[in-house]
């Protein structure tokens, strides 16, 4: 379920102050690669009554209900309060960049993960949580995705404050694995996901790092 009165389908024209749904078809397309089967609740405008009723339909046929948007701090983030009414909040807020406002809650059995907005911060947070859940929810016991020791062919600056996964190009080599991150990495560029393999792990309380340096690397593939 994608949320937010700015969103359009990618088919349509955006007009002032709207832009293209990718969220939707990205995560979609993740949950398909698991061997899951997605329900397309389609997008829904910033209207309490009418996310409320998507938000109910969406726990009633899913195993987990998984909505992008509306869980940040303006008055129109209608997400969180919703499923605070509904269920019960487990975290709303995460020490982690992208995707601080990251959602998770369960309403009866049903798991619902409200990922931010933001194309980036939705996917990385899909990654790190949802993944795992569906994953659990077929049988796995653990991910399978692998971490690694990667030298960075480059400096990279990281604000200490938080946790921080950058996308990243991770190669294997005779003496190991390399990394350089996908450029720029704010959270609103779709582009920065777009041929990386990897995510590095950058950890609360370390700041910049220099060319060289060994870091975590969560390998995407």
């Amino acid at each position: 379920l994608s949320t937010g009165d700015e969103l359009v389908e990618p088919g349509v024209a955006p007009g002032p102050g709207q832009i293209r749904d990718s969220n939707r078809y990205t995560l979609m397309a993740a949950i398909r690669r698991l061997g899951a089967i997605p329900l397309d609740l389609g997008i829904v405008e910033d209207r309490q009554g009418d996310l409320e009723q998507r938000v109910e339909r969406g726990l009633a046929e899913a195993h987990i209900l998984v909505s992008s948007g509306g869980v940040s701090m303006g008055h129109l983030d209608l997400v969180k309060p919703l499923l605070e009414r509904l269920g019960t909040i487990h975290f709303g807020r995460l020490n982690m960049k992208p995707g601080k406002p990251l959602t998770f809650a369960t309403v009866g059995p049903t798991l619902a993960f409200a990922l931010p907005g933001n194309p980036v911060s939705s996917l990385v947070s899909f990654e790190l949580f949802v993944r795992p859940a569906i994953r659990r929810l077929q049988g796995h016991a653990d991910s399978d995705r692998a971490t690694v020791r990667a030298r960075l062919t480059h400096a990279v600056r990281h604000d200490s404050d938080r946790t921080e996964f950058q996308r990243a190009i991770v190669r294997r080599g005779a003496d190991g694995y390399t990394a350089v991150t996908t450029g720029f990495q704010g959270s609103s560029r779709l582009m920065s996901m777009v041929g990386a393999n990897a995510l590095l792990v950058l950890p609360h309380g370390t700041g910049d790092y220099a060319a060289d340096d060994e870091v975590d690397v969560l390998l995407l593939t």
